[in-house]
């Protein structure tokens, strides 16, 4: 009995040893993985490809892993004869090829994997069979435990249609488009098997079909008010035979009715269906790519058993719940929400318009407070500019207070120490010769030369504020009115060795003027150029017209102004020189006279000077002739040019 017991015992450990793993294993193809991937449909499947994507995505990082794909294209082809026509192309094509695993998606590539499993003629047979998308129940045997796993769909399809009748309760029938696939097909056994578990009111109508057109012609006669288009299939253009385009065929059906549409897809999210309950394809494959990892890591299927996936993602467009009027708040937990920007707020409409007013009110209150701040500060600095310009004119006119009492002081104190002088010599019966008493005369003269300038220049400045300076034009030879201005100041300017040069591009421009005024004008501009040039310097006059206007210019090379000054020097009383520094006598309101007097004449004067370089003053005057007044152009004048000059030049 004791022989018999040993020899159990031996029998069963060499028995025991003898006998391979019980669950597939993979074989050492040292450290090279190879995996046929196989797809239930064509190339173009958008579902199946997005699995694909997000299977290699998940296993890139691994180099060893070579992936080998196939197309059933169960669609086009779905008889027994061309499945075993297809294994047997599988079996020649990959003959020689050592895969240790194969990827299945949908339930059709599974199957055909599955039938040959235990087929020692199939390149399937005893291989590693890794599933997803698998619609229906699997009841493995036994030995098909020890190779395939996976991940399949044993949901209810119940949420497909409780999103809808959530955001839109009002809807009494959902038509549901499937195509002729297993997917299809499992949906509505399983919406058939649990339509208890809706509403009494909910009715549900399923419409298979194949092309779109067939699709177009079946929505014509459909409530577009209480009905309801859940899309779960994919579906072909009939006369090119590729899959429509998801968002043309969203259009398409829009432009017939205009009813809320669903759909089970991710391939219809975001092309215009407002959403519902979606698988992620992507998701499935970055799943199926971590499984796979770790049966190469663990070396086999032993620890990872088939598991029954569960729960997908709510999936609504930001968009289409606006236009059909669907409450935010209805929508689940965790809804993922496509088309919305980031500044857009998922709330109602009554809401967004709430929203929008306020937005509205703080965008009015904020224009307001910037625009009060804008108008606040641009009245700060108009007023600190008009307070600096009061300020200045102030400043100015305190100035010329003080000059005036010493430009009037100056000339009184000479004429009364003249006649004085003069006096004292008559009381004393001294004898006085012809020479000096003609001396004291000329300083006498001079000096009422200078105040006679000065009050002039007094009543002209309160003529231009009153408005009553006036000028009466006529028609003049300007060349001839200029020409003799400045030979009669040619011995004011020789006197300090300085030359004055005269040039005109024509003898004679008639042109519509105030004689005693350009006179004016042009003495005042010799005197400053005399005044303000150093001995042996240089004046040059020009004359140049042509058919709208006639220029005059006067330049020097004397000391210039400063580039800063330019812009106030016509400005009234404003002096280059301040009272105690100046090196010339003068009130600060010859310039200003001149370019009033210009104005008058629709003229203008400009100034370009660089200081230690010397100034160039430039008239421009409209060449016009005044037809009113007829008769010969008298170049004389009834005046004494030479007394005109003595006054103007007295402060040299």
């Amino acid at each position: 009995m004791k022989k018999i017991n040993r020899l159990l015992i031996i029998s069963l450990i060499i028995l025991l040893s003898s006998v391979t793993n019980i669950y597939g294993e993979i074989k050492d193809n040292k450290g090279v993985h190879n995996i046929l991937l196989i797809n239930s449909y064509d190339i173009d499947n958008k579902w199946e490809n997005s699995i694909k994507d997000g299977f290699k995505e998940s296993t890139k990082d691994n180099p060893n892993i070579n992936i080998k794909t196939e197309y059933l294209d169960i669609r086009n082809n779905n008889n027994e004869k061309y499945l075993r026509d297809f294994e047997k192309l599988l079996n020649t094509k990959y003959k020689d090829s050592n895969f240790d695993m194969v990827v299945t998606v949908d339930d059709e590539a599974f199957n055909l994997a599955r039938k040959g499993l235990l087929h020692k003629d199939s390149i399937f047979y005893k291989k590693i069979i890794v599933t997803t998308g698998v619609s229906e129940i699997i009841n493995l045997s036994p030995e098909e435990k020890k190779y395939i796993t996976g991940f399949m769909d044993g949901r209810s399809k119940i949420e497909l249609i409780k999103i809808i009748t959530r955001l839109q309760p009002k809807i009494k029938k959902i038509n549901v488009l499937i195509d002729d696939t297993s997917y299809c097909k499992d949906i509505k056994d399983k919406l058939l098997r649990n339509r208890y578990l809706l509403d009494n009111h909910i009715n549900l109508n399923f419409i298979e079909v194949k092309y779109k057109d067939e699709i177009l012609g079946k929505i014509k006669n459909m409530d577009e008010n209480n009905e309801a288009l859940l899309i779960c299939g994919v579906f072909k253009d009939k006369s090119t035979y590729y899959y429509a385009n998801s968002e043309e065929l969203i259009r398409k059906i829009k432009e017939i009715k205009h009813m809320p549409i669903y759909t089970s897809r991710e391939d219809y999210i975001g092309k215009g269906v407002i959403g519902g309950y979606i698988d992620i394809g992507s998701e499935y494959g970055q799943s199926l790519g971590k499984m796979v990892l770790k049966i190469y890591k663990e070396e086999g299927i032993s620890s990872v058993p088939f598991i029954n996936r569960v729960g997908a993602n709510y999936m609504v467009d930001y968009e289409q719940i606006y236009k059909y009027n669907i409450n935010p708040s209805d929508l689940p937990e965790e809804t993922v929400v496509v088309n919305r920007k980031p500044h857009e707020l998922l709330i109602t409409k009554n809401e967004r318009m709430q929203m929008l007013l306020i937005i509205l009110f703080l965008l009015i209150t904020m224009a307001y407070i910037i625009t009060m701040m804008f108008k606040h500060r641009k009245n700060n600095i108009k007023n600190k500019k008009l307070y600096d310009i009061a300020k200045e004119r102030e400043q100015l006119k305190t100035d010329f207070i003080v000059n005036m009492s010493h430009e009037l002081r100056t000339p009184l104190n000479i004429i009364s120490s003249a006649s004085t002088l003069l006096e004292m010599k008559v009381n004393r019966n001294e004898e006085v010769k012809k020479e000096y008493i003609l001396d004291k005369v000329e300083r006498i003269n001079q000096n009422s030369n200078r105040l006679r300038r000065l009050i002039n220049n007094l009543i002209d400045i309160t003529k231009f504020d009153s408005g009553f300076y006036e000028c009466r034009c006529k028609n003049e030879n300007i060349v001839y009115v200029v020409e003799d201005i400045v030979f009669a100041t040619v011995d004011y300017a020789n006197e300090k060795d300085i030359e004055i040069l005269f040039d005109t591009d024509a003898e004679e421009i008639i042109t519509s003027i105030d004689k005693e005024k350009i006179e004016r004008v042009i003495l005042n501009l010799l005197s400053n150029a005399i005044k303000y040039t150093n001995k042996n310097g240089r004046i040059e006059v020009h004359i140049k017209h042509d058919n709208k206007f006639v220029y005059i210019s006067i330049k020097d090379n004397g000391i210039g102004i400063p580039k800063e000054k330019v812009d106030q020097i016509f400005h009234r009383f404003y002096q280059v020189d301040s009272i105690l520094s100046r090196k010339s006598e003068g009130s600060g309101i010859g310039l200003c006279i001149v370019d009033e007097i210009i104005k008058l004449h629709n003229g203008k004067v400009e100034i370009d000077s660089e200081e230690n370089k010397g100034t160039t003053f430039e008239i421009t005057l409209n060449l016009s002739n005044d037809d009113r007044i007829d008769g010969d152009i008298d170049n004389k004048t009834d005046r004494n040019i030479n007394d005109v000059v003595k006054i103007e030049m007295a402060n040299i």
